[in-house]
């Protein structure tokens, strides 16, 4: 499993997600490699799951990767039942 997570400039929320997404997989004993990048260099195609705001979502390029929108940083339950919902489709 390969999870991107994007923002804006590759250092802010997408850095975040990238550290909560790993904390929840690991919890949950999930192997998967999260890795995060900036709007305009993200390559959803190359990952399974990309995780972002809406903001950005609307900006990435058209994919088959399952796109999850999590506008709520720090909400981590919330992250972690998008992430086991995505993980189990």
């Amino acid at each position: 499993m390969r999870i991107l997570t994007v923002c804006g400039a590759g250092v802010g929320t997408s850095l975040m997600e990238k550290m909560f997404a790993e904390q929840i997989l690991e919890a949950e004993g999930v192997d998967a490699t999260v890795d995060n990048a900036d709007i305009s260099s993200a390559t959803p195609d190359d990952y399974d799951i990309v995780l972002t705001t809406s903001m950005f979502a609307d900006m990435l390029p058209e994919t088959t990767a399952q796109i999850i929108i999590n506008d709520n940083i720090m909400d981590q339950d919330g992250l972690r039942t998008k992430l086991l919902a995505a993980m189990g489709d």
